[in-house]
Parts: structure tokens; C-alpha cells; sequence
């Protein structure tokens, strides 16, 4: 009978694979999988094996646990005498003469074998053994045998302190397979339990560290906001300044905070404020509130009311839609933030680079101004947009496609599109994009509670044009935080963020300018329908506004 040292594990594939045999295997595990530097049987990927598929434990000389490696990995194991194979989810005893299958039932089967060791290394082991006891008394001592006692003894030592024999106990518990036992798994999950328990009291302490942070921010907001009411309480209304008119016009109190603390913006709001007022023409479909873009104003009006962004974002977001060069067709000719004139398409006239950037469905378009017979061509329409493909980082289209033309800028030019759904033109699912995007719980931008919140939401929504954003991706290239104003922000970004800076600017003009325009100069009948009679601000700040705005430098 063989000694127990002279046993190994084999593993031999059924005959209908060949009759392979693996071995002999005299460590704790054979690891079968299709990663050759782990395993010690490698079988191809392309037969649905993982890397690291099943193991083989020994347990003792006739002792073996088989296990998947992984819990996607499927193990199915033939016991001697079955005639049906039961899969293996969690470690399993098996015995010589036992066989397993890998993926499928009819996969790669291996038949478990334990036997002596061949009889070559028997021997080889047995002659090491003789010359080992041959080495005794004073034949043994030499300088090499004092250097390998040294070594063994210093070894002994590090092994035997603490922290090295907790590991050493650690790499054994873990290779002899006596943590598949039911009671050191189950003392395992306690103590795994207690750590579970402790991270996420510790992730609580966190999270509260961070929602009192927030409401810090919060309160020193507030506290600038009341700061602004309290200012103006015992104040004429003729002394006001621009950031407090702004405040009594569109009832935004975060608005008139952030235009105090953000000179570059505020500025640049006055300057555009100044020339809405000088170009009154522009808007008359506001002020007659009659025509078909006075409706379809106040339906994104609704839209935007009836969304989950906060308060403050909805107020300026409104104005989106209140373009001055506004056509019928749902289509305008305008320049992008690269100075490129393009087309903007729907009730806010987004670009096309706007909309992918921030993950809407769209059909790309382009502008072209000349002669429209030159757009009989195929070729040069498709050259058009894919050139916008280009400048948006968009793949290629797939030709053939269908393409149409409308007429933009008084009929000099016209925009080119592939035809097909184009979330741009419906206002919901405008909408929804903003809410994802510029929502309370939107990233990248500060708590809806901080003063610039509205005013850098906006300046994100522009931003989405920018070539180096996209804000699909993990990491969109800006980011407007608690700290900081969308005026310094944007002033790292050169030409580019002076565009957002102004286009931003722009929308935040026409939320305090056009409703005094409309209560001073239009149809207050349909105005109130167009706007709300909520929305209408008081005719006398208005005025002040007007007045200022025409008398101030």
C-alpha cells in the first residue's frame, strides 16, 4: 500500500475528449481556466471557459473539495454511479472516480483520479532522502551548511512574530480549504458584518459632515439674500441698483445675490439688458402676444413650469425661448461658440452640437448660405453634414440617408438637415434633457440652495456647444461648484467662454427686460397670457429699470 507523501491528484479527461491525463498535482489546488499564468490546466476561451473556472482542493491524501472559481462560472459534477450530473455552486466533496464538467453538461469533462506518484520521482525522492541522512556528524559541517542554519534560523524568527504568522496561519486556513466550513463562514460573515456595520456608520458620519456643509453654504446664502431684501426695505425705489431691480422684476432673490457677487456677468447682463431695451422692434410678437411664436412661447412657458427644476433655474430657463430672430419654420441661422455660423433648431433654437453634448437625440444639420440650386447635389449635402458630424466628435453616417432644406435668414440661406426624429423640436423632451442636466440634482453644479445656482445652470446649458464639453461623459471638461460664479468660471475658457458668458448673459436680460416691456408697451390683455398675470412685474420698477438703463453708464 502507498504512503500517504507518495499519493497525487490527476485529472484525465473522458475518452470522448481525447483521454488526456493532467498530473500529478501535489499541491493544495489544481486550477483549471483559460488564463495560462494562473492555471495549471489551460483550456481555450473560445469554449466558454473564464480565466479562473474551477478548482481542485486537497484536503488530505484521499480528501478533495471541487469548486467554481467564480460564481458565473459553471461546474457540473458526475458522481460514481450517477446517471444524471448536479451543478456545483458551492465547494463539494469528490472522490476518486468522480468526474465534473465544465460550461455545459456536455462540456469538457474531467474524471478525478488519486494515485501513486510515477515511479521515476519516487526514486529521485527516495535518493534525496539517503544523501540527506548521509549528511550528518562532521561531514555536515562546512561554511555552506553554517550559512543555511543562520538563514533558516532567521526565517524561523520572522516567521514566528505576529504579524508574519497571522498571514502564514491566514495562507493556510485559506489553501487547506477549512474556510469552506460551515462554522468559519459563518464566524466570518460576524466579523464581516461588524466591519460592514462600522464602514457605513463611518460613511454616515461622512455624509453628515457633508449635508452640514451644504447647509452652511445654505444659511451664508440666505443670509446674502436677506441681505439684499433688508438693503432695499427702507429705500426708495429709485435708489435701487441693477442686481436689486433684477430681484423686484423676476421676484428671484438668488438672482439679484448672484448678480452682486458676479461683477464679469452682471456687466456683461447690463450691456445686453441695454440693447433689448433700444431694440424694442424685435420683440413685438411679445408685446402684441398674438402671433404664432407669442404661442409657442407660452407653451414652453408651461412646459418649463411643469418641470422638476428648482424655482430660481425655471425663472431664466423660460426665456430660453424668447430669441428676437426668431422665424416660423422652428429653424434660425446663428454663430456657435467656435464663431461658426450653424442652425438652431427647436423652441430654443439649440444647436446640434448642444444637443448630443448633452445626450438628446438628434439629427445632424448645417448651415449654408448662397444659391440653393447649389443643394441639388446629393454630394454637397451630405459634405455639409459631415462636416458637422466632424466638429460635433461624431462617428460617421451610414449612407444611404434622406436629407430636406428649409429657408433660414430672410431666404439667403439655408439649413441643411438629415431627416428623422429630433428630440429639438418637442418641448418635453427638451425639457426632460434640461431637467437631467440642470436639475437640483445635476453634476457639476452648485446645491440649488447657493446663490449662483440659477445663473450657472444657464452657463451649462450654453456650455454644452463648447468642443471641449460633453456632458455624457464622466468627466465633461467644466465643472461650476458651491465656490465659485459662472463669470470666473467661463474666463478660462478664452473666446469660448465669452460666448457662454455672453449667451448667458443674454437670457438673464431678456428675464428682467421683456416682462417690463411687456407691462409698459404691450397688449396687456394677451401679454397676460403669453407671460401669466403671476409673471407681471410692477410698472414702477419697471421704469426705474428703463430709466436707469438708458440714463447710467
Amino acid at each position: 500500500m502507498a504512503s500517504p507523501q507518495d499519493l497525487a491528484t490527476y485529472l484525465r479527461l473522458s475518452p470522448e475528449f481525447g483521454g488526456t491525463r493532467f498530473g500529478p498535482f501535489e499541491g493544495l489546488e489544481v486550477r483549471l481556466g483559460s488564463n495560462a499564468d494562473r492555471c495549471h490546466i489551460v483550456l481555450p476561451e473560445a469554449l466558454g471557459v473564464v480565466g479562473e473556472h474551477a478548482k481542485i482542493i486537497r484536503q488530505g491524501p484521499q480528501n478533495l473539495i471541487l469548486a467554481p472559481a467564480e460564481r458565473t462560472a459553471a461546474v457540473f459534477l458526475y458522481k460514481v454511479g450517477a446517471h444524471r450530473p448536479v451543478q456545483v455552486q458551492t465547494p463539494t466533496a469528490v472522490r476518486h472516480g468522480d468526474a465534473f464538467a465544465l460550461v455545459t453538461p456536455d462540456g469538457p469533462r474531467f474524471i478525478v483520479e488519486i494515485d501513486e506518484l510515477p515511479e521515476e520521482i519516487k526514486q529521485q525522492r527516495e535518493e534525496a532522502r539517503r544523501k540527506k541522512r548521509a549528511g550528518t556528524g562532521r561531514g555536515r559541517l562546512s561554511a555552506q551548511s553554517m550559512g543555511q542554519e543562520i538563514k533558516r534560523q532567521a526565517w524561523t524568527r520572522l516567521l514566528v512574530m505576529g504579524p508574519m504568522q497571522m498571514l502564514q496561519r491566514a495562507s493556510v486556513f485559506i489553501r487547506s480549504g477549512a474556510i469552506y466550513q460551515p462554522r468559519n463562514i459563518i464566524l466570518g460573515l460576524t466579523i464581516m458584518s461588524g466591519w460592514i456595520f462600522g464602514g457605513a456608520m463611518s460613511c454616515t458620519s461622512c455624509r453628515s459632515k457633508s449635508r452640514a456643509l451644504a447647509i452652511s453654504k445654505q444659511y451664508e446664502s440666505c443670509q446674502q439674500d436677506l441681505s439684499l431684501v433688508e438693503g432695499m426695505s427702507n429705500r426708495d425705489s429709485t435708489d435701487y441698483n441693477f442686481s436689486e431691480l433684477a430681484f423686484q422684476v423676476t421676484r428671484s432673490k438668488r438672482l439679484g445675490t448672484a448678480l452682486d457677487n458676479d461683477s464679469s456677468l452682471r456687466e456683461e447682463v447690463k450691456k445686453r439688458a441695454k440693447t433689448v431695451l433700444a431694440n424694442v422692434k424685435a420683440y413685438r410678437w411679445l408685446l402684441r402676444g398674438r402671433d404664432r411664436q407669442a404661442s409657442e412661447f407660452a407653451n414652453w412657458r408651461e412646459t418649463i413650469a411643469d418641470s422638476d427644476l428648482d424655482n430660481d433655474t425655471k425663472v431664466l430657463a423660460t426665456w430660453l425661448a424668447a430669441l428676437p430672430s426668431k422665424s416660423r419654420t422652428g429653424w434660425d441661422a446663428l454663430q456657435d461658440s467656435e464663431a461658426t455660423d450653424v442652425c438652431g433648431r427647436g423652441p430654443i433654437r439649440m444647436t446640434y452640437r448642444q444637443a448630443v453634448h448633452l445626450g438628446m437625440t438628434a439629427q445632424p444639420d448645417a448651415l449654408y448660405i448662397g444659391m440653393s440650386s447649389s443643394l441639388d447635389s446629393k454630394e454637397m449635402r451630405e459634405e455639409l453634414l459631415a462636416d458637422t458630424l466632424s466638429r460635433a466628435q461624431q462617428p460617421p453616417f451610414e449612407p444611404p440617408i434622406e436629407t430636406d432644406i428649409i429657408q433660414v435668414m430672410g431666404g439667403a440661406g439655408y439649413c441643411v438637415y438629415m431627416t428623422g426624429d429630433d428630440d429639438r423640436t418637442r418641448m418635453r423632451r427638451t425639457a426632460r434633457a434640461l431637467e437631467r442636466h440642470l436639475g437640483p440634482d445635476a453634476r457639476g453644479l452648485p446645491n440649488t440652495g447657493q446663490h449662483s445656482a440659477s445663473t450657472a445652470r444657464i452657463a451649462k446649458y450654453f456650455a454644452s456647444d463648447m468642443t471641449t464639453v460633453d456632458f455624457t461623459r464622466r468627466e465633461p471638461g467644466i465643472e461650476f461648484t458651491d465656490d465659485s460664479v459662472p463669470g470666473a468660471v467661463l474666463s478660462g475658457y478664452e473666446s469660448r467662454g465669452q460666448w457662454v458668458l455672453g449667451k448667458t448673459a443674454q437670457t438673464i436680460a431678456h428675464a428682467v427686460v421683456l416682462p417690463c416691456l411687456a407691462v409698459l408697451e404691450g397688449d396687456q390683455d394677451r401679454v397676460k397670457n403669453v407671460l401669466g398675470e403671476e409673471n407681471l412685474p410692477n410698472p414702477v420698477h419697471c421704469l426705474v429699470l428703463a430709466w436707469k438703463l438708458q440714463h447710467e453708464e
